[in-house]
């Protein structure tokens, strides 16, 4: 038997696999359907003071900013995901009271051509309010000089009588409610 099978024989413990461990959700249970939930904790930003004029001017339908503190954002609706984009820096989700709520993660976060963010999700998939959807590099967004605005539209309001945020401002809690549908 020569060295070679020796060593063959010999078992050395692997090192461990790196993985992104999923974060837990931020809420348990159902709430209220007409509720829509804040993605991340942060400042809450009216619609009209965020920095791209798609949002501000209202074309992507009504809702929020948060600047974030974390760097997780979580399903602001139980639905389905109808949409996800390549550059992973958006979802658009199909609320269970009929809302279509995208999720949009920075501003010109596109031009990262999906760097700096992991989506746990998928077209398809159903999620529940407060359940973690994706991480982002904040770090990698301020390199790049890039705003870590979080965007939150419901973007058919029209099938509502009125959808309204429900903080205008200050900080929120990922998890809390930012905005309301009414039928």
């Amino acid at each position: 038997m020569g060295l070679f099978d020796k060593l063959g024989r010999v078992r050395l413990p692997l090192p461990p696999v790196a993985t992104k461990r999923r974060p837990e959700p931020v809420l348990k249970g159902e709430g209220d359907p007409r509720a829509i939930h804040a993605p991340v904790s942060g400042r809450v930003v009216a619609l009209e003071d965020v920095g791209d004029p798609a949002f501000s001017q209202g074309m992507l339908g009504c809702g929020v900013g948060v600047r974030p503190e974390g760097d997780v954002a979580f399903s602001p609706v139980s639905g389905t995901v109808v949409a996800d984009v390549k550059t992973k820096h958006a979802l658009l989700i199909k609320g269970e009271n009929g809302a279509e709520v995208l999720l949009h993660v920075g501003l010109d976060s596109v031009s990262l051509r999906g760097a700096g963010f992991d989506v746990f999700v998928r077209k398809g998939d159903h999620v529940r309010a407060g359940e973690p959807l994706m991480s982002f590099d904040r770090a990698l967004m301020a390199e790049r000089g890039l705003d870590d605005t979080v965007v939150l539209t419901v973007t058919n309001p029209e099938v509502f009588s009125r959808v309204e945020p429900v903080c205008a401002g200050g900080e929120v809690a990922a998890g809390a409610v930012v905005l309301r549908t009414e039928a």
